[in-house]
């Protein structure tokens, strides 16, 4: 026997009624942060609580740190180089295959970027968009991939315990566009080789 509210949901959950606001605006409601508890007080309103994260990261993570190493390209006798033919296999253009190998042996289930696709969708429609993803990777072998457009993220603070009220109590993850990590997928395996 089915339960009354599983009904309900089956009935109603996608349907404009009032039952599908609710039901929506609590999940919103779950995934807003309306206040935080500190040491300074308690902080409220979005401007104050964006200011206040910003902050706390900024310290945590703390400033970027000035690198005192540097190379010395001039010194390259002690470093293998790379031999003519190893430098033609290293700059060849992508093929399907490989770029497609890459695609489907990444994992499932993984959040989806800014860019709102998984990568199911990209493995399910690859026949279909197999050619705009091969322009991709011959702009960017050929550098005119504006990297810049792809190479950004959303970070989401994921709550570590049922009701948070500390900012200590969230996790931050960093969501990329999907066709970035399929760059980087891509450049991992070629490595591997």
């Amino acid at each position: 026997m089915v339960p009354k509210s599983e009904i309900k949901t089956l009935l109603e959950g996608d349907t404009n009624t009032k039952y599908f606001h609710l039901v929506a605006n609590g999940k919103h409601r779950k995934t807003r942060i309306f206040q935080l508890e500190q040491e300074e007080g308690i902080i409220c309103g979005e401007a104050e609580l964006k200011k206040y994260i910003t902050k706390y990261y900024k310290t945590l993570f703390g400033p970027s740190e000035r690198s005192m190493v540097s190379m010395d390209e001039s010194s390259i006798n002690d470093i293998p180089q790379v031999s003519l033919l190893e430098n033609e296999m290293l700059t060849e253009m992508f093929t399907g295959a490989e770029v497609k190998e890459a695609i489907f042996q990444m994992e499932h289930n993984k959040a989806q970027g800014p860019d709102g696709f998984p990568l199911e969708f990209y493995q399910v429609f690859w026949f279909l968009i197999k050619d705009d993803l091969m322009t991709l990777f011959q702009e960017f072998h050929i550098g005119t991939l504006p990297i810049h457009s792809l190479n950004f993220g959303n970070i989401i603070l994921l709550p570590k315990t049922n009701d948070p009220s500390k900012i200590q109590q969230y996790r931050p993850i960093c969501l990329l566009n999907v066709s970035l990590r399929f760059l980087l997928r891509f450049l991992q395996i070629e490595l591997q080789k």
